[in-house]
């Protein structure tokens, strides 16, 4: 009995190389496993982000379209607003590469979308203030003009001011000069007799 535990003490071990290479391939397996995990997760909470400022980008955005169809739109305020919305649709396109391909498509759609009511509100607010200051200048216009036209003298009833009148009168007067009525006399004022015989040739 002794002789023969003591020949198994001393057979050889087998090799453990095989055991550690499977050790090895279970490792690398885990850790590709462990990456891809980690991977799909940052991928889903990616889309979860976009997903969240895709819905509040397009809640303003329907705000702000009902908005703009009002008469009595704001147009100052709806640009402030279409700025964060367009802010907002930017954001949810960062990952763009990495989001699902439905909610990619959505977000391109409604971001064409937001830019073009950006672009309808900034010529409305444009007209509107172009209308703003013509009018201020209009009025503005017509109060500079007004004591001009009351200090300038009023015309008669003859459809003639001071001025005019009395323009037209040194024009008579210059013209009387030039050429007196064979009537009257320009020095004296009186009238003389005309004869009453014919003008005979000779």
């Amino acid at each position: 009995m002794t002789a023969t535990n003591g020949t198994s003490n001393s057979l050889p071990k087998p090799p453990v190389t095989g055991t550690k290479r499977a050790a090895l391939a279970v490792r690398i397996a885990l850790v590709m496993f462990a990456c891809l995990a980690l991977i799909l997760a940052l991928v889903a909470a990616a889309n979860l982000q976009a997903q969240s400022a895709y819905n509040q980008a397009t809640a303003s955005l329907k705000a702000d379209l009902a908005a703009s169809a009002k008469a009595t739109a704001d147009w100052s305020t709806l640009a402030a607003r279409q700025e964060q919305t367009d802010d907002q649709f930017a954001e949810a396109a960062t990952w763009n590469a990495v989001l699902l391909p439905e909610l990619k498509q959505l977000i391109a759609a409604n971001s064409a979308t937001s830019h073009t009511l950006t672009k309808r509100i900034a010529a409305e607010l444009k007209q509107q203030q172009g209308a703003a200051s013509s009018s201020s200048a209009d009025s503005g216009d017509g109060s500079a003009q007004q004591p001009s036209a009351s200090s300038s003298p009023s015309p008669s009833q003859d459809g003639l001011n001071d001025e005019q009148r009395q323009q037209v009168q040194d024009l008579l007067k210059s013209n009387q000069s030039a050429s007196p009525s064979p009537s009257t006399s320009s020095t004296t004022g009186t009238t003389t007799p005309t004869p009453s015989g014919s003008v005979k040739p000779w």
